[in-house]
Protein backbone atom coordinates (compact mmCIF):
# COMPACT_ATOMS: atom_id res chain seq x y z
CA UNK A 1 0.00 0.00 0.00
CA UNK A 2 1.26 3.65 -1.06
CA UNK A 3 2.43 5.62 2.34
CA UNK A 4 -0.63 8.45 2.20
CA UNK A 5 1.38 11.86 1.92
CA UNK A 6 0.36 14.74 4.69
CA UNK A 7 0.88 17.49 3.63
CA UNK A 8 2.31 20.88 5.91
CA UNK A 9 0.47 22.41 7.24
CA UNK A 10 0.60 26.27 7.50
CA UNK A 11 0.32 27.34 11.12
CA UNK A 12 -0.96 31.12 10.97
CA UNK A 13 -4.00 32.62 12.57
CA UNK A 14 -7.00 34.30 10.37
CA UNK A 15 -5.88 38.20 9.14
CA UNK A 16 -7.72 39.92 12.13
CA UNK A 17 -7.32 37.62 15.00
CA UNK A 18 -4.71 37.07 17.55
CA UNK A 19 -3.48 34.73 20.24
CA UNK A 20 -2.67 35.90 23.67
CA UNK A 21 0.26 34.35 25.03
CA UNK A 22 0.22 33.88 29.09
CA UNK A 23 1.61 37.20 29.66
CA UNK A 24 -0.16 39.39 27.58
CA UNK A 25 -3.37 36.84 28.32
CA UNK A 26 -2.63 37.77 32.53
CA UNK A 27 -2.44 41.35 31.79
CA UNK A 28 -6.04 41.44 29.72
CA UNK A 29 -7.84 39.41 32.69
CA UNK A 30 -6.31 41.42 35.17
CA UNK A 31 -7.93 44.73 33.19
CA UNK A 32 -11.33 42.49 33.15
CA UNK A 33 -11.34 41.98 36.75
CA UNK A 34 -10.60 45.69 37.26
CA UNK A 35 -13.35 46.44 35.13
CA UNK A 36 -15.48 44.23 36.71
CA UNK A 37 -14.65 45.34 40.61
CA UNK A 38 -15.91 49.06 38.98
CA UNK A 39 -19.07 47.73 37.78
CA UNK A 40 -19.87 45.44 40.65
CA UNK A 41 -18.68 48.98 43.14
CA UNK A 42 -22.15 50.59 41.38
CA UNK A 43 -24.18 47.47 42.33
CA UNK A 44 -24.38 45.99 38.97
CA UNK A 45 -24.67 41.85 38.28
CA UNK A 46 -22.93 40.25 35.77
CA UNK A 47 -25.04 39.42 32.22
CA UNK A 48 -23.87 37.01 29.71
CA UNK A 49 -25.59 36.63 26.23
CA UNK A 50 -25.66 34.36 23.39
CA UNK A 51 -22.60 34.55 20.61
CA UNK A 52 -25.22 33.10 17.92
CA UNK A 53 -27.85 35.16 17.46
CA UNK A 54 -30.99 35.44 14.89
CA UNK A 55 -29.96 37.53 11.75
CA UNK A 56 -32.96 39.53 11.64
CA UNK A 57 -32.25 40.42 15.37
CA UNK A 58 -28.88 41.37 14.81
CA UNK A 59 -30.18 43.66 12.18
CA UNK A 60 -32.85 45.28 13.50
CA UNK A 61 -31.41 47.77 15.15
CA UNK A 62 -29.71 49.45 11.79
CA UNK A 63 -33.11 48.83 9.81
CA UNK A 64 -31.21 47.21 6.87
CA UNK A 65 -29.10 50.12 6.12
CA UNK A 66 -25.56 50.77 8.44
CA UNK A 67 -22.05 49.83 7.34
CA UNK A 68 -22.35 47.23 10.10
CA UNK A 69 -24.41 44.87 8.78
CA UNK A 70 -21.89 44.55 5.83
CA UNK A 71 -19.20 43.30 8.63
CA UNK A 72 -21.74 40.83 10.43
CA UNK A 73 -20.93 36.79 10.50
CA UNK A 74 -23.54 35.39 9.03
CA UNK A 75 -24.65 31.45 8.82
CA UNK A 76 -27.45 29.24 8.14
CA UNK A 77 -27.77 26.14 10.49
CA UNK A 78 -29.17 22.71 9.82
CA UNK A 79 -32.75 24.00 10.31
CA UNK A 80 -32.04 26.25 7.54
CA UNK A 81 -32.22 29.66 9.91
CA UNK A 82 -30.26 32.27 9.31
CA UNK A 83 -27.94 33.62 12.48
CA UNK A 84 -24.87 35.86 13.02
CA UNK A 85 -22.37 36.01 15.44
CA UNK A 86 -22.67 39.34 17.75
CA UNK A 87 -21.16 42.26 16.63
CA UNK A 88 -22.00 44.36 19.82
CA UNK A 89 -23.73 43.79 22.98
CA UNK A 90 -26.09 46.24 23.14
CA UNK A 91 -28.94 44.08 20.82
CA UNK A 92 -28.14 41.19 22.88
CA UNK A 93 -29.31 43.15 25.94
CA UNK A 94 -32.39 44.39 24.29
CA UNK A 95 -33.16 41.02 23.54
CA UNK A 96 -32.87 40.03 27.44
CA UNK A 97 -34.64 42.93 28.90
CA UNK A 98 -37.89 41.94 26.23
CA UNK A 99 -37.97 38.74 26.97
CA UNK A 100 -38.10 39.35 30.42
CA UNK A 101 -40.59 41.98 31.55
CA UNK A 102 -40.22 41.50 34.95
CA UNK A 103 -36.92 42.36 35.51
CA UNK A 104 -36.62 45.23 37.89
CA UNK A 105 -35.83 48.81 36.87
CA UNK A 106 -33.39 50.22 36.57
CA UNK A 107 -31.79 46.55 35.69
CA UNK A 108 -27.87 47.67 36.59
CA UNK A 109 -25.63 44.78 34.61
CA UNK A 110 -22.37 44.72 32.97
CA UNK A 111 -21.64 42.30 30.21
CA UNK A 112 -17.80 41.64 28.96
CA UNK A 113 -17.80 39.63 26.14
CA UNK A 114 -16.37 38.92 22.68
CA UNK A 115 -17.99 40.67 19.48
CA UNK A 116 -17.15 39.71 15.75
CA UNK A 117 -17.18 41.80 12.79
CA UNK A 118 -15.70 40.99 9.22
CA UNK A 119 -14.51 44.62 8.15
CA UNK A 120 -11.67 46.08 6.39
CA UNK A 121 -8.21 44.32 8.09
CA UNK A 122 -5.67 47.05 8.96
CA UNK A 123 -3.33 47.27 11.57
CA UNK A 124 -4.98 47.63 14.90
CA UNK A 125 -8.32 46.49 13.50
CA UNK A 126 -9.69 42.97 14.30
CA UNK A 127 -12.64 40.79 13.74
CA UNK A 128 -12.74 39.25 17.15
CA UNK A 129 -12.92 42.20 19.70
CA UNK A 130 -13.91 42.39 23.84
CA UNK A 131 -16.75 44.45 24.27
CA UNK A 132 -17.79 46.31 27.59
CA UNK A 133 -21.41 47.23 28.63
CA UNK A 134 -23.34 48.07 31.36
CA UNK A 135 -25.09 50.09 33.88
Amino acid sequence: MEAMKMKKMDYQNVKGTQDYLPNAEVVRRDIRRKLEDVFIGYGCKPLETPILNYTELMASKYGGGAEILEEMYTLSDRGERELALRYDLTIPFAKVVAMNPSLKMPFKRYEIGKVFRDGPIKTGRFRKLHRVNGF
